[in-house]
């Protein structure tokens, strides 16, 4: 789960965003929106939710490279964790039977 903050008109609104993530994208290439010629030291990554894709940009490869490692492990953990979740609940509900 992932929840994110993001201010409007000079931070007079805020906007709260809870996204499930699913997957986290290495590979994005650069937003239509920017020219060639801007910018074009940016990298981009991007996180699969439920709700679609968010992009986000950094200012550096090893920045893009950092934030995808530890999104990827925190995953990881995650999926980890609900596989055991999920084998002491097969567990105990067997210890149950006849």
């Amino acid at each position: 789960m992932i929840e994110l903050k993001s201010k409007h008109i000079g931070g007079a609104f805020y906007k709260k965003i809870k996204c499930v993530v699913y997957g986290v994208c290495d590979e994005i290439s650069s937003w239509p929106c920017v020219k060639d010629g801007e910018n074009s030291e940016e990298f981009y990554f991007g996180l699969k939710t439920g709700q679609g894709l968010l992009e986000f940009k950094c200012k550096s490869k090893i920045q893009k490279q950092r934030w995808v490692a530890r999104i990827h492990s925190t995953l990881c953990k995650v999926t980890c964790l609900e596989a055991e979740k999920c084998s002491v609940e097969s567990l105990s509900f067997s210890d149950y039977m006849p």
